[in-house]
């Protein structure tokens, strides 16, 4: 345990540097860049597959270096499958794209993995911050990401053809990327999004303002107040874990995974580009997928293993090297390599695409 200490001791000393502060900005400018060229091509919703392609390469690859430590962020796009996956929806069966990106942030310390977050995110565009979410399909796809009822994959898809059962413990694990011209976005969890929108047709940006101020009342408040403690089920969760040794410290950056913490938070909402690349390379943005030692989402772990295989799988045998290099590394403690192969040799789902960042942050070793 005094290795998970010394390790989130790290990372809160590297958000604290301007070299952390370098990576965010870039990567911040990257994405809106990406969706402004998306929306300068006029791309519109039916190819949205397009605009999500233009957000992920805009991305690419870079690293920002300081000292012993290193913060590398890397994108791909997989074309040709979609993320295809079969549930109940009420008293029907339903197919929906699982979502069009997913973020992935590993955090590795003594060349090993501490921790991982993730979340599935489902990208809508709109001209004017006004997002249509009242059709059939948006509805069934809304009520996938924020509840995660049983589901398996289809033939073709990148979603194994096997049951799933995931939890989504912090709120987080399903999410929205909601566009809006000239290129920038909202980050919204689909728990939250689900609450909104019960009694509305079109979700606006004044609705997130409005539901989102009790999160930055929240925010405000710890950073007035930086020891208390959140009481929220989320943080809870973990926080009681680590009890035996939090309980000897008094400063604030010993009391990690909470909502106000500076990393390893718990934040379901993001108003543009910057504050979410804030938040996700802090660690505040998805589910915790593992934590060494620690209780993790295990279930949402496996599942990403299970997706990670079958891309590796098509790219071994579509010869896609840049995806097969970028698969493999992220392969931290035989992260890749999934022991199920049903549905593995289904490819070629037409008309599809899932774009893939992951970010990891290296922290050395011991000072």
């Amino acid at each position: 345990m005094r290795d998970i200490i010394n390790c989130i001791t790290k990372y809160i000393d590297l958000v604290d540097t301007e070299s952390f502060i370098v990576h965010w900005k870039k990567f911040a400018h990257s994405l809106i860049l990406g969706i402004h060229e998306g929306y300068q091509k006029g791309y519109y919703e039916p190819n949205i597959v397009g605009l999500i392609e233009s957000i992920v390469n805009s991305i690419g690859s870079f690293e920002t270096k300081y000292r012993d430590m290193e913060i590398s962020t890397k994108s791909i796009f997989i074309h040709g499958n979609k993320s295809q996956v079969e549930f109940e929806y009420y008293d029907k069966k339903t197919q929906r794209e699982l979502g069009d990106i997913i973020f992935i942030l590993s955090i590795v310390y003594k060349g090993r993995k501490y921790f991982e977050k993730m979340t599935i995110n489902q990208v809508k565009k709109s001209n004017r911050a006004d997002w249509n979410l009242s059709s059939d399909s948006a509805k069934e796809q809304l009520y996938l990401l924020s509840r995660f009822p049983k589901f398996r994959g289809v033939n073709k898809s990148l979603i194994p053809i096997k049951e799933y059962n995931l939890p989504n413990y912090s709120g987080c694990l399903g999410s929205y990327g909601l566009l809006y011209y000239p290129g920038d976005f909202v980050f919204a969890s689909s728990n939250m999004l689900d609450i909104i929108l019960k009694n509305k047709t079109r979700l606006k940006l004044e609705d997130l303002l409005l539901y989102g101020g009790k999160e930055y009342y929240l925010n405000l408040r710890s950073r007035m107040f930086p020891w208390d403690i959140c009481e929220c089920p989320e943080c809870l969760y973990i926080l009681r874990e680590l009890y035996h040794f939090l309980k000897d410290y008094r400063y604030p950056k010993f009391y990690p995974l909470m909502c106000w913490s500076p990393v390893l938070g718990n934040s379901c909402m993001a108003y543009n580009s910057y504050e979410f690349s804030d938040k996700y390379l802090r660690g505040c943005i998805g589910e915790m997928i593992y934590a060494k030692n620690l209780r993790y989402n295990h279930y949402a772990f496996q599942f990403l293993r299970d997706i990670l295989s079958m891309i590796e799988k098509k790219a071994r045998k579509e010869n896609l090297e840049n995806i097969l290099k970028f698969v493999l590394s992220l392969n931290f403690n035989n992260y890749v390599g999934s022991q199920d192969d049903k549905g593995y040799d289904q490819f070629n789902y037409e008309g599809g695409g899932i774009g893939i960042i992951h970010t990891a942050i290296y922290l050395g070793e011991d000072k």
